[in-house]
């Protein structure tokens, strides 16, 4: 396995969708620095709640943005994983040599992670250097421990979305596999959103409707909910006030363990169904 992780590895160090997304990230970077300068610069004469909120905010919407970047370099690194090579040909080659289709699979499920963390990494690195360099005295004081908590829940949306492109990859086409992953990662989106306005609903009916949709759409991609449960631990203080609930970017209520475990077995039943459909697919 350690050979197919090593080539998976130099494969996507050569994908030319890494590198769009490394200057796309750049440019973003610079946009959201600039961003940050204008609004740090209006700040000083706020009173420091004000400014405090304000901080949050800004730091929220990077995270969010940070979400899309790292999920649509997931998707669009591993909805092919399988499939482009089977409609090449590689196989045929491959699996002739005493490698079982297990460890191929699996190999490369790791060697696009082993991409993916670090590049999460840095991602989530700079945009907290950004804001603690611009933001000054009026920066949220964030504990390190609720950011290594907060980074070690958002790792697991890059291992969720590589995990389900795989798992498309073993018996659809690339385009096909990428178009379900963009849809069904957009309507979790949507669901997300349209329970945190459930929040502010009056009529009960309304706040239930919406409030399911959020469910249903969780379950099925739970890509927002991990997104929501790494801004909540990253932004929820000691006793228990979240600097960013009043915003649309913000949680008003921390996802539960429960669905994290879920999630968590989400992955292993993927990855689980993708080696059985892979194994009897034929090459």
């Amino acid at each position: 396995m350690s050979t197919i992780i090593r080539l998976t590895l130099l494969e996507m160090l050569k994908k030319k969708i890494l590198y769009i997304t490394m200057v796309l990230t750049m440019i973003f970077m610079i946009l959201y620095g600039t961003a940050l300068h204008f609004a740090y610069e209006s700040l000083p004469n706020e009173d420091l709640i004000v400014r405090l909120a304000v901080s949050s905010q800004l730091l929220s919407m990077g995270i969010y943005a940070s979400s899309f970047i790292i999920s649509f370099l997931s998707i669009f690194a591993s909805v092919g994983a399988i499939s482009s090579e089977i409609e090449q040909g590689t196989y045929d080659a491959v699996l002739s040599k005493p490698i079982s289709r297990t460890e191929v699979l699996l190999g490369k499920f790791f060697g696009i992670i082993g991409i993916l963390i670090p590049y999460l990494l840095l991602l989530i690195a700079g945009i907290l250097g950004l804001n603690m360099f611009f933001a000054g005295d009026a920066s949220a004081s964030i504990p390190s421990s609720s950011i290594a908590g907060s980074f070690a829940t958002m790792c697991i949306l890059p291992v969720f979305l590589a995990s389900m492109g795989i798992f498309l990859s073993t018996f659809m086409p690339t385009v096909a596999s990428g178009v379900i992953m963009v849809l069904l990662y957009f309507c979790a989106m949507v669901g997300g959103v349209l329970e945190k306005i459930a929040g502010f609903m009056q009529s009960a009916g309304a706040k239930t409707a919406l409030t399911n949709i959020g469910i249903g759409t969780s379950l099925v991609m739970p890509s927002d909910i991990i997104y929501r449960k790494a801004s909540s631990l990253l932004f929820t203080t000691a006793s228990g006030l979240n600097l960013s609930a009043e915003g649309m970017l913000g949680v008003s209520s921390q996802p539960s363990k429960a669905m994290m475990i879920y999630i968590g077995g989400y992955v292993i039943v993927l990855l689980i169904t993708a080696l059985g459909k892979f194994k009897v697919r034929d090459l």
